[in-house]
């Protein structure tokens, strides 16, 4: 199952314009006795020369994709950022979904490696509780926070919160399933006996009741 990551706003993009932009202005602010000619020519060249780093990165912007399959979440974020994790690895009982600023245990403290431009976050972060966030988020309004058991959390931003987080507790359901132990026979000594399924009324897996 895919479920879509919103695209950014312009936030990002248009900090990378400023990025492309600003450095080839100065020279043209430092030597203002310098022919228009002069100034255009630096004023090309800087751009020329920080051009691909900037579309680079505004490319990377755009490329983030959440998956579940095979029993595992699978994020990307770029071209070089990813994120996999089995559904057992998380604690969904404390997963959240909506607003970044009302989920207390996914607030960002700093950057460890990523990315983080206005309006989009991407990489790993160290969350305030020093906890270990791996983060794609392009929309504060829509976002879904995923608690580990141990290792990095994930925080990523989807339209479709509720229905991301209802499809991993139907698929963590399904895998505890698979691992309930097969069904025995009834022994000669259990005649009169019923087996019922692991967990009901607080009793151990596939317990011998009386009829």
């Amino acid at each position: 199952m895919t479920f879509d990551i919103p695209a950014a706003g312009s936030g990002p993009y248009l900090t990378l314009l400023g990025i492309t932009l600003l450095p080839a202005l100065l020279p043209v602010l430092l030597a203002r006795r310098r022919t228009l000619a002069a100034n255009l020519k630096t004023m090309l060249a800087c751009v020329l020369l920080i051009l691909p780093f900037t579309a680079f990165l505004a490319a990377d912007v755009s490329r983030n994709s959440l998956q579940v399959r095979d029993g595992k979440v699978q994020v990307k974020a770029g071209y070089f950022r990813e994120y996999e994790r089995k559904l057992a690895d998380f604690d969904l009982a404390g997963a959240r979904h909506g607003n970044y600023a009302a989920i207390d245990p996914a607030q960002i403290a700093w950057r460890s490696n990523g990315v983080g431009l206005p309006g989009y976050l991407a990489g790993r972060f160290t969350g305030e509780d020093r906890s270990k966030l791996f983060v794609v988020m392009t929309d504060r309004e829509r976002v879904v926070y995923l608690p580990a058991k141990g290792g990095q959390s994930l925080l990523v931003s989807v339209k479709q919160g509720e229905q991301l987080l209802e499809a991993l507790r139907n698929a963590q359901l399904q895998l505890t399933r698979r691992d309930w132990p097969v069904a025995q026979p009834c022994p000669a000594s259990h005649a009169g006996y019923r087996m019922i399924p692991a967990g009901w009324r607080g009793m151990p897996p596939f317990a011998w009741e009386a009829r």
